[in-house]
């Protein structure tokens, strides 16, 4: 288990992607800003003695879109800004935001689960991994987005440290290297051969009831399987032509050399 508390790491940045937040039609990051902003003004009504959590739920109910892409995961209606800056999301019944008071037996999973819930990511990704993107991102919408798809994470440092030599060290990224590993994150929010036919959360779709892994068809571009595959399927990728892919990929060799000549340097 990772020293790290990946929901909550530290005070710039958080992730909600457990709660249902990026399960919307409409995930985008100025959706979610107003969608998360009008929850935490309504609970600070809550508790301000104006209205009671039944009210809350209602106006909710009232004006926020309750279509979902995936209609098994619940997306939760108390996740919200939990402070004042607005900088990080999370749950607005836990205690630390309401003066050690838990409310977490209103939410739909209820405290206990709420509390005991870890990701796979906390299984799977490896402390070095982690510190290393704690030193790049101070996004909450971008956090979430790639901290919780393992494939994204682990096939970078896959890619890199066989030719570095050794795992990467988060105390060794200088300037250079950390601007290299930042890029690559920010592929997620601005990726141009992203698939737009269908919801998409990295390599899963999903219809209705259904969900599946998506596959690149490689033989109906005229070429075998790209060593950037993993990565590719969880950027969501789609392509018209063999011109497409090859470009693609030259994004991305770009940004692991680039990385590779950073870290070595030491700049």
């Amino acid at each position: 288990m990772l020293a790290t508390h990946l929901c909550q790491p530290d005070t710039a940045k958080s992730c909600g992607a457990c709660c249902g937040l990026y399960n919307y039609p409409d995930s985008s990051r100025a959706a979610l800003i107003e969608r998360l902003g009008r929850r935490s003004s309504l609970m600070e009504r809550v508790r301000a003695g104006e209205i009671d959590l039944q009210a809350y739920r209602q106006r909710l109910a009232a004006s926020e879109d309750q279509r979902r892409i995936y209609a098994t995961i619940y997306s939760c209606e108390f996740v919200g800004f939990i402070d004042a800056d607005r900088r990080r999301v999370g749950c607005l019944l836990h205690p630390a935001a309401n003066a050690g008071c838990d409310l977490r037996e209103q939410s739909f999973y209820g405290r206990q689960l709420c509390d005991g819930h870890f990701c796979p990511s906390y299984q799977k990704l490896a402390q070095h991994e982690v510190d290393c993107l704690l030193r790049v991102i101070d996004d909450w919408y971008l956090w979430g987005a790639v901290i919780t798809d393992i494939d994204f994470v682990k096939e970078f440092f896959r890619q890199v440290e066989p030719r570095l030599g050794e795992a990467v060290r988060p105390e060794r990224l200088g300037t250079m290297a950390a601007a290299w590993l930042k890029d690559y994150c920010a592929l997620k929010l601005d990726w141009p051969w992203r698939d737009q036919s269908r919801p998409r959360f990295g390599k899963y779709f999903f219809v209705g009831e259904d969900y599946d892994i998506a596959q690149i068809d490689y033989a109906a571009l005229g070429c075998g399987l790209s060593v950037y595959d993993r990565v590719l399927v969880s950027l969501a990728s789609a392509f018209e032509s063999r011109a497409e892919l090859q470009r693609a990929e030259e994004r991305l060799s770009q940004i692991m050399e680039g990385f590779i000549d950073g870290y070595r340097s030491g700049d």
